[in-house]
Order: structure tokens, then C-alpha cells, then sequence
């Protein structure tokens, strides 16, 4: 069974073979200098290498399993072979760590990831990183194949184990090292977010203290944001819902011949806990319109490539979407039927971008609100 581990050592071997002579460079190929030519150096020097620790992995574990170290007493062999199988992982995880120093210290790759490091322990998981690979793979090698008699001889065990002591210490020293290093990379990087998120939270309550009813309604949408904290969110819409000429800054919104300002009104009517008027039925159909002809012209406006079916649903979808809730807040407040005006915009929908998520599902919107909508019209009149 054992004799198996021979395939995976052979591959190894190769792998860690290309990666030895790819960090053993004295540079980087001709016109490779440059630093995204360098990175894909790396990238092709980290393959082999990752070849190399897979197989020696996996061949070292199931060594452990298949009596390759027979030096192991029989009595309490179960014990031995979990602490051996500790060891391999140690060692393996280790020798790693060598050869990532080994790829960054390469003059063909030159990251000067490993500047802070002691340089002599630098120096040493180079040269481990790159022969350790190689000793380990033979000393397994030899466990497996080698006539039983001489297969654990101690002048030949003795070296390799204290090699990859030696590997397996400094690779720990470097790791640890190197693991510290980017928790205390990410802990810094958290903090900084956390105080970019805390002044941008200061400045969104500062906006908010300032705004007031005359402030435009395109300015409280940076407020109403979903990436918004919900306390400033909450905030902003109780305070807008409490406007006393919002209505009637949204009838002249919705109107707008800016498109953002028109937009901006339609997602705020959905947005706030407002139950609409009849003043809003005739601006609400011209926002209709107005969206359906911004659709209609896109088609055949936008630039090459860019007006093919998803087109609508990206920039689109979410005006579409808010119509039919603005659809139902009237129906509710009102008791004001838009769905004629929803209807016309479908077909326009479906007339310029027909094989579009859009063009099935908004038409299926529309179907989908009749039952509220006949029941709102049922118990409310128009006022």
C-alpha cells in the first residue's frame, strides 16, 4: 500500500524541482520587470510551489499510516502515530512557510515582503524553503523503497531530522511572525474604517441637524440611503414625512424635467410614510410618462453596446419597482386609479426592451396589485 506514495513523492519532487529553479533566478525574464510582470512571476512560481507542498502533505501524512516510520514501538503505536501525524503536519505547515519567504526573497519576484525579519532567519528559510522541500521528499522516498536493513539508519536519520528541526523552528519563528504581523494589519485596517465610519456618521448628523423644510428634497436622498445607519435613516424620514409643503414639493418634483429630480420624488412618495392626495394623480402620470419616454429614447440613444435587454432592468428597474408601490400609496390615500397610466408604461416596456426581466415581470406587477387595488378603491373615495 505504502509503495502508492511514491506517485504523489515523484510529482512533488518534479514540482518543487521547477520551483527551484524558478527562485533560484538571478532575475526576472527579459521584459519581466515591471511590477504586474513580477506579480505574475510570483503567481507562476507559487503554483509549482503549492504542487510541491500538496503532494509532500499528503504523501507525509498518509506515511504515518502505512508504517513508513517502523522505528515506532508496538506497544501504544495508536498514540505515536497521532503524535507523528502532528509532527508531519507541523513540519510540512512549516517547510510552507520557508518556501513563501524563499518565493518573496527571490531576485525574480523581490516583494520585500520579508524586510522586517531577521535577516539570518531569512536567509536560512530561503535556503529551507527551497532544499527542504527536496530533502524531505528523498527521506520519504527512501523509507518506502530502501531494503528494510538499511532503511532507518541512524547517520542518515539523524541529519535530516535535525534539518528539518532547524527549517521547522525558523519557519515557526517567521510564521508567527508573519501571522502577527496581519492581525495587527486588519485590526488597523478595522480601525480605520470604524473612524471613517464614525466621522461620516458626524457629518450625516451635522447635515441632518441643518436641513430644514425649505432644504430641496434631492438633498435628503444622501439621508434616506439605505447604507445610511438606521438611526440617521429613521431620523431623516420622520422628519421629511412631518414637512408641511411636501406634498406639494413633490407634485413639482415629480414633474421635473430634470430626470435625478424626478427620480429623487418618486422614491421619496414611496420612501415616507405619506398617504397621498388627488394632487398627486396628475404629477404621478407625468412622472409615468416621462419615465416611459426616457425608456423609448434610451433604446435607441444609448451608446454602443449598452442597449442590449439588461440595460432596463439595471438602470431602470427600480423606477419601475416604485411606480406600483406609488401606484397602490394612491389607490390607498386617494383612492385614485393609476393603473391605466402603469399599463402604458408597460407596453412601452415591453414594445422597447421585449426580452428583458423587466417586460415579464412589471406587466405581472401590475396583474399582482388588482386585488388591493380594487379593494382600496372599493372602500375609499377620491378626495
Amino acid at each position: 500500500m505504502r509503495y502508492l506514495l511514491n506517485l504523489p513523492l515523484a510529482v512533488g519532487a518534479i514540482a518543487q524541482l521547477m520551483f527551484a529553479s524558478l527562485a533560484l533566478m538571478s532575475g526576472p525574464w527579459a521584459n519581466w520587470e515591471d511590477g504586474p510582470s513580477r506579480g505574475a512571476m510570483a503567481f507562476i512560481m507559487f503554483e509549482p510551489a503549492a504542487v510541491s507542498w500538496l503532494m509532500l502533505l499528503v504523501a507525509g501524512m498518509a506515511a504515518v499510516f502505512t508504517d513508513a516510520f517502523e522505528w515506532q514501538p508496538i506497544v501504544h503505536r495508536g498514540r505515536y502515530r497521532l503524535a507523528a501525524a502532528g509532527m508531519s503536519l507541523i513540519v510540512v505547515v512549516t517547510l510552507g512557510v520557508c518556501m513563501a519567504v524563499a518565493l518573496g526573497e527571490s531576485p525574480a519576484v523581490a516583494t520585500h515582503d520579508n524586510d522586517d525579519f531577521n535577516p539570518a532567519l531569512v536567509a536560512i528559510a530561503r535556503i529551507g524553503g527551497i532544499l527542504g522541500p527536496l530533502i524531505a521528499i528523498a527521506w520519504l522516498t527512501w523509507l518506502i523503497d530502501a531494503p528494510l536493513a538499511r532503511r532507518h539508519l541512524a547517520m542518515l536519520r539523524r541529519p535530516v531530522l535535525a534539518m528539518l528541526g532547524v527549517t521547522t523552528v525558523v519557519g515557526g519563528i517567521i510564521g508567527v511572525q508573519m501571522l502577527g504581523e496581519e492581525i495587527a494589519t486588519d485590526r488597523a485596517t478595522a480601525a480605520r474604517d470604524r473612524q471613517m465610519i464614525d466621522e461620516r456618521e458626524a457629518e450625516n448628523l451635522a447635515e441632518l441637524v441643518q436641513i430644514n423644510d425649505a432644504t430641496p428634497l434631492v438633498e435628503w436622498l444622501r439621508l434616506t440611503d439605505p447604507l445610511q445607519t438606521q438611526d440617521i435613516r429613521h431620523a431623516a424620514m420622520r422628519r421629511l414625512a412631518k414637512r408641511p409643503t411636501l406634498e406639494a414639493d413633490l407634485a413639482r418634483s415629480l414633474q421635473s424635467a430634470d430626470p435625478d429630480e424626478a427620480d429623487a420624488a418618486l422614491h421619496l412618495l414611496v420612501l415616507v410614510d405619506l398617504m397621498p392626495s388627488a394632487a398627486l394623480d396628475a404629477p404621478l402620470r407625468a412622472n409615468f410618462g416621462a419615465l416611459g419616454r426616457r425608456i423609448d429614447t434610451s433604446r435607441h440613444t444609448a451608446g454602443a453596446g449598452l442597449a442590449d435587454e439588461s440595460y432596463l432592468d439595471r438602470w431602470f428597474g427600480k423606477q419601475l419597482a416604485e411606480t406600483l408601490i406609488a401606484t397602490r400609496k394612491l389607490a390607498e390615500g386617494a383612492g385614485i386609479d393609476l393603473r391605466g397610466a402603469d399599463r402604458q408604461l408597460a407596453s412601452v416596456v415591453v414594445a422597447s426592451y421585449p426580452t428583458s426581466d423587466s417586460a415579464k415581470s412589471y406587466p405581472k406587477g401590475i396583474s399582482a396589485l388588482d386585488r388591493e387595488i380594487e379593494t382600496a378603491l372599493a372602500t375609499r373615495k377620491p378626495r
